[in-house]
């Protein structure tokens, strides 16, 4: 038996061996595995270990490999050449590699694959060849790769799908490719688990195309052309059709045909709304992408967010899952909104007239008149239709229909009339000269939309110290325009300054706030930016008048009430003289003192100097599309940071990506 220290000579010079042997710029890790990136040395590189078990040699800049250059390299098992410089494989190249499970030859310039390129692979299991320019691949290029599990062809140049006869295949990727049609029985590879077929440009996939495949659980057909969803696919578990913009209605039955489905993507489509029940046919759903589509949140749509609580579906890309329309509603997360506001009619009492018979009865024996005839009698029954009817008290399709619920307001715009097909879609009629989903779009040869003489600016709502004005009426007569301009000035006050505030056009309604009671104020409405005082919506509005507060130590007569509101006033009235006073006499004597080097400025009262240059001038009012321009002033601004716009008027609108509209 060797002696210790002889095993400890031997082990260091084993592994001496195997760091002189490493190749230059790499790093050679036990157990076998050699590690080449971003060498200088753009060759194959030389002298690797032959017991060498993972080689990789992703971005080396490698532009060409020979038969030689795997040379006994029998044990290898894992070879990545992905981000390299290859143009073409010779035929056999990869031959004396027989032990090799896993190829990966992604992200090269080949462009094509020949029928002896993978030969003498009968163990490759994984072979990658995405993101390279492969515009042909033989028939027989797949020939002896019966273990092959995944095929990834994913960002190539193919017009159609290549041709094999795989038995063990369990993924294929063909996503990104030019292939616009697939016809029935091209894969032969019954036992095909994942397919991926995203961004071919399909217009339609044929139920047959899937026949044979019963092992099909995971189907990507995200951003095509489809206008339908697939059917025929009861073992799939997870489906994803985000990005077909094609499909803008589903009907209530249209998953039956996916009992099985655990995850489903419906992003990115063009749906207005939801049938209730959509998914009752799929009871192992956990996962739902319903973002960025055009959603109406109308009382058809109200379901949706009870359901989702209830089952306990998992809603992916929540916060961009918005409303679209009707306007009050825009940009406002679909998940977030209250049963209310999707404008459903609230449960209605009503009397209905019921008719009952009275049972028959039998005269009494000591009457010898006549019986009187059994005649109905009328009742009156209490009954509540509810929103949601369930199936054992169903609501008679005569007393409601589609066409009688209501519209959230101001869902049609330009004055279209809005009302609910029969599917529950609104529906808008538009006016002569406009056109589109919600009358959005005016015709070319429409003459601008202007004020009329007789609409006037709706004050919604006044107290001692706030004005709400409707926005409503004026943005309804405005196309394309980047904010509102509200002009306020206080026609009671010996300052009648104008204070402008630049509003979202999204508002309905602002209200401004610390305003001074009993007096009258002017409001206009403008398009910030644009048009002139012609162009603007006046009206006066005087704030109320505020109760005096009552005290404990108050005896409350007649004389003492008068008492109450003339004494304050006298001495409210006294000490604002007195304060003026001081503060020009106070003025004065910095006049009178002239300190050296400090110039004496004008008189600096609260409200005074504000909106004053230096020479005693009004400023210019900037037409910023933020908030009121004359700071110091109490008041609503609304928010416009780039991810949403709002105001602390409780009308929260979120700005949606580009994308989304």
């Amino acid at each position: 038996m060797l002696p210790l220290k002889v095993w400890v000579v031997i082990l260091i010079s084993v592994h001496c061996k195997l760091v002189q042997s490493c190749p230059g710029g790499c790093q050679c890790n036990q157990p076998r595995t050699v590690f080449c990136l971003s060498r200088k040395n753009h060759n194959f590189p030389s002298r690797v270990p032959q017991n060498t078990i993972n080689l990789y040699l992703f971005e080396n800049g490698i532009s060409s490999v020979e038969e030689s250059s795997f040379n006994g390299l029998w044990d290898l098992q894992l070879l990545d050449l992905s981000h390299n410089q290859l143009s073409s494989l010779p035929g056999g190249v990869f031959k004396s590699l027989a032990n090799l499970s896993n190829l990966d030859l992604s992200s090269n310039q080949l462009s094509e694959i020949s029928d002896d390129t993978f030969q003498g692979l009968g163990r490759l299991e994984r072979l990658y060849l995405n993101g390279n320019r492969i515009r042909s691949i033989h028939p027989d290029a797949f020939k002896g790769l019966e273990n092959l599990l995944e095929l990834k062809l994913r960002g190539n140049l193919l017009m159609e799908p290549p041709a094999f006869s795989l038995p063990q295949l369990l993924l294929l990727d063909l996503s990104y490719n030019a292939i616009t049609s697939i016809q029935t029985g091209v894969f032969h590879a019954t036992n095909i688990e994942t397919l991926r077929l995203a961004g071919l440009g399909l217009n339609e996939v044929p139920e047959e195309l899937f026949n044979g495949l019963k092992n099909l659980h995971e189907l990507d057909l995200s951003e095509n052309n489809l206008d339908r969803v697939p059917s025929g696919l009861r073992d799939l578990t997870k489906l994803n059709l985000a990005g077909n913009t094609g499909i803008s209605q589903l009907q209530t039955d249209e998953f039956s045909s996916h009992p099985a489905l655990q995850e489903l993507d419906l992003s990115g489509l063009s749906l207005h709304t939801l049938p209730k029940g959509l998914f009752s046919s799929c009871p192992r759903l956990r996962s739902l992408s319903l973002a960025q589509n055009p959603f109406n949140c109308v009382c058809l749509l109200g379901w949706l967010a009870e359901w989702l609580r209830v089952s306990g579906v998992n809603l992916q890309r929540s916060d961009e899952t918005r409303c679209h329309f009707p306007p009050k509603n825009a940009g406002k997360i679909l998940r977030q909104l209250r049963d209310f506001e999707y404008g459903c009619p609230a449960p209605t009492t009503v009397l209905v007239p019921t008719t009952m018979t009275p049972s028959t009865t039998t005269p009494l024996p000591t009457t010898t008149m006549p019986s009187p005839k059994d005649e109905p009698t009328t009742s009156l029954t209490t009954t509540t239709l509810s929103d949601h009817p369930t199936e054992e008290d169903p609501i008679p399709t005569d007393q409601f229909s589609f066409k009688d619920q209501q519209c959230p307001p101001h869902t049609c715009l330009n004055d279209g009339i809005c009302h609910l097909d029969h599917n529950g879609e609104v529906v808008c009629e538009c006016p002569d000269g406009f056109y589109g989903v919600y009358c959005e779009m005016g015709t070319l040869t429409t003459a601008p939309v202007s004020i009329q003489p007789s609409l006037q600016l709706q004050i919604l709502a006044v107290t001692g110290s706030s004005i709400q004005v409707d926005l409503q009426s004026y943005s309804r007569t405005k196309k394309h325009i980047r904010g509102i301009k509200l002009t306020l000035r206080n026609l009671s006050g010996s300052d009648r300054r104008p204070l402008i505030y630049s509003l979202p056009p999204a508002l309905s309604e602002y209200t401004v706030r610390a305003l001074a009671p009993n007096s009258t104020y002017k409001l206009c409405l403008g398009t910030l930016g644009e048009g002139g005082i012609d162009d603007e919506l006046c009206t006066e509005a005087q704030t109320a008048l505020e109760s005096p507060q009552s005290s404990a130590h108050v005896n409350h007569t007649q004389d003492g009430n008068l008492t109450l509101v003339l004494v304050p006033a006298v001495a409210a009235g006294i000490l604002l003289s007195i304060a003026v006073a001081s503060a020009i006499c106070y003025a004065k004597r910095r006049n009178r003192k002239g300190h050296a080097g400090e110039d004496a400025g004008p008189l600096e009262m609260e409200g005074v100097k504000k909106g004053l240059d230096g020479k005693g001038e009004l400023k210019k009012l900037s037409e910023s599309p933020v908030g009121p321009q004359r700071k110091g002033v109490e008041s609503e601004e609304p928010l416009m940071d780039p991810t949403r716009l709002g105001n602390n008027n409780d009308h929260t609108i979120g700005r949606l990506p580009h994308s989304y509209f």
